[in-house]
């Protein structure tokens, strides 16, 4: 084989395409290799606390957004055992810090962050299912939050929803009622009040729920999972804050006892396809959509045990839809788990992959906490005072370790994959450690180069 000289770039740069073009080709099979950092677990209380007397606990669900403006994400976390509500603030590099904490008597649940009036900051609604109720509370833009105004809902309001329903462009609120039965709405009146209490009655014990548009006309709709039935239902969104579920007899056949749900295009046919981790069965049910609002049979793949909730983004770089669960029971020692199902990009998935986080993960967000445009992991810990943290560390061709992939890394990286240099001459290319550098780890490093490394 001839060795590529570092300065022959036209020969090198129909290498280079060649390569890419065949990895485009079998990336839709093999998919890029995960990388995260070591599990960080952050307290949810201040640094004094202690976990069994003044630290909250029990987190079901967490939100991110930027509550105090300063251009890094944050964490909200819905404390079910301290009935409160925690603000972590991120530093920009993956890390969490407890800021604040604000009391939502009543078993926080489901949270969900938003813009609900005209001032810039971000505001948060909390379902509450021990009290019936939701809390809404208002950001005041440094990270700190005015007391919770409350609202009734339905009877044990479980998942929480913010969108807008009526095409007004304020955003409204929804929420499964678990035991009542129902789906409730509330619109809102754009200065962070909502208006009157409209239900659809949803049987079957509806738990999860996400929002997008299932079919063409232009409206929100509602995914809602139901525990008892072992379903998916849909509701249609009329486009004035009203709903219309057709019953158990067009809704799609799930595992047993659903829970959280989470809508996008997973084999990029333009119609929205949903996941929905199912806890009595240890998977994530893959159903593809069909555009008018139903979906085709499931397909379940593996993942931790009771997975509790899925949350879809690219946690491996490629540009394809992952999955990933929070797995309240863990897989082999772990007390919990994070499991990641890699998308092949035609709608299926390889096995899954499961990275150790703290006890009784329920709730899983994928957040972009050290501004890397990759999607970080957070799972809420209902057994313990923490969230968990999984930073995503996908860099690959970084030779001399500047947080950069340069064109020179990227000839480098292809004389190695042709047999020309040796693995020495950049392990960071060698991604699985296998001695090599693959088709898709060139992908990776390409992204890499196009997009930057992680922090």
């Amino acid at each position: 084989m001839t060795k590529m000289r570092k300065g022959g770039r036209s020969a090198l740069a129909w290498t280079v395409k060649g390569l890419l073009l065949l990895a485009i080709a079998v990336v839709a099979r093999a998919g890029l290799p995960l990388s995260f950092a070591p599990v960080v677990n952050v307290s949810l209380g201040p640094p004094d606390c202690t976990a069994d007397v003044d630290c909250s606990a029990g987190a079901l669900e967490t939100a991110a957004g930027d509550f105090n403006n300063d251009g890094k994400l944050d964490i909200a976390s819905a404390n079910s055992a301290s009935d409160d509500v925690t603000i972590l603030l991120g530093d920009g590099h993956g890390g969490l810090t407890w800021h604040f904490s604000a009391t939502a008597t009543g078993g926080p649940a489901g949270i969900a962050a938003g813009k609900l009036n005209d001032d810039p900051a971000l505001d948060l609604v909390v379902s509450k299912e021990l009290d019936d109720t939701i809390g809404v509370f208002l950001g005041n833009g440094d990270g700190t939050f005015a007391d919770e105004v409350t609202y009734d809902m339905g009877t044990s309001p479980e998942a929480v929803v913010l969108a807008d329903f009526n095409n007004d462009t304020k955003l409204d609120v929804a929420v499964t009622d678990l035991f009542g039965e129902t789906v409730s709405v509330r619109l809102g009146n754009g200065d962070g009040t909502f208006g009157e209490l409209m239900q659809t009655v949803v049987a079957g014990a509806p738990y999860g729920m996400a929002a997008a548009k299932l079919d063409s006309d232009n409206n929100i709709d509602l995914a809602v999972s139901l525990y008892d039935d072992g379903l998916l239902a849909t509701l249609f969104g009329q486009g004035d804050g009203t709903f219309v579920y057709g019953g158990t007899a067009s809704a799609a056949i799930l595992d047993d006892s659903p829970r959280g749900v989470a809508l996008a295009d997973f084999n990029h046919d333009g119609k929205v396809d949903a996941a929905v981790a199912t806890e009595s069965f240890d998977t994530v049910d893959v159903l593809f959509g069909n555009g008018d609002g139903t979906f085709q049979p499931l397909t379940p793949y593996i993942v931790g045990g009771f997975p509790e909730s899925v949350a879809a983004g690219d946690y491996n770089g490629d540009g394809i839809i992952d999955l990933a669960s929070a797995d309240s029971f863990g897989v082999g020692d772990f007390d919990g788990s994070a499991s990641v199902l890699v998308g092949k990009g035609d709608g299926t998935f390889q096995d899954a992959q499961s990275f150790e986080v703290d006890a009784g993960a329920f709730g899983i967000t994928a957040a972009d906490l050290n501004g890397d445009r990759l999607p970080d992991l957070v799972t809420a810990n209902i057994d313990v005072a923490t969230v968990s943290v999984l930073v995503n560390t996908i860099c690959v061709g970084d030779c001399n370790n500047d947080g950069m992939v340069s064109i020179d890394e990227l000839i480098t990286g292809v004389n190695i994959a042709l047999g020309s240099l040796p693995i020495s001459s950049c392990p960071a290319f060698d991604q699985n450690g296998d001695g090599m550098v693959g088709i898709n780890e060139l992908i990776t490093a390409v992204n890499n180069a196009l997009n930057g490394c992680p922090a």
